[in-house]
C-alpha cells in the first residue's frame, strides 16, 4: 500500500484544498504506475482530510505497489548494484 499526505496551512485560497487533493492524486498514481501516468490510478487512491491546529492535512493512499524497484521496502541497493553491475571501468570499455 502506497501512502502520501500533503498539508494545506489555514488563510490559503479557496481552491488549494481541491487541488492539493490532484496532487495527492497524481503522485500516488505516477509512483504506481509502469510509466509515471499521473491518471492511471488516480481513481482508485482513497482520500481523507485530517483537520489540524494550522491547516488541513490531506491524506491518499492505494493498494498498489510502487512501480520502481528502489521505491519498494524490500529494495536492497548492494544486491541492486551486484545483480546489475556498472562501472566506470565498464563503461569505458566499450568504447
Amino acid at each position: 500500500m502506497l501512502k502520501h499526505s500533503r498539508f494545506v496551512p489555514s488563510g490559503t485560497p479557496s481552491d488549494a484544498l481541491g487541488l492539493t487533493e490532484l496532487h495527492v492524486r497524481a503522485h500516488l498514481s505516477s509512483v504506481a504506475s509502469p510509466d509515471d501516468d499521473e491518471h492511471a490510478y488516480a481513481g482508485e487512491v482513497r482520500i481523507n482530510y485530517q483537520v489540524e491546529e494550522n491547516g488541513i492535512r490531506v491524506q491518499g493512499e492505494i493498494d498498489r505497489e510502487p512501480d520502481a524497484p528502489y521505491l519498494r521496502d524490500d529494495f536492497d541497493p548492494e544486491r541492486d548494484v551486484a545483480d546489475n553491475p556498472l562501472s566506470v571501468p565498464s563503461i569505458l570499455e566499450g568504447q
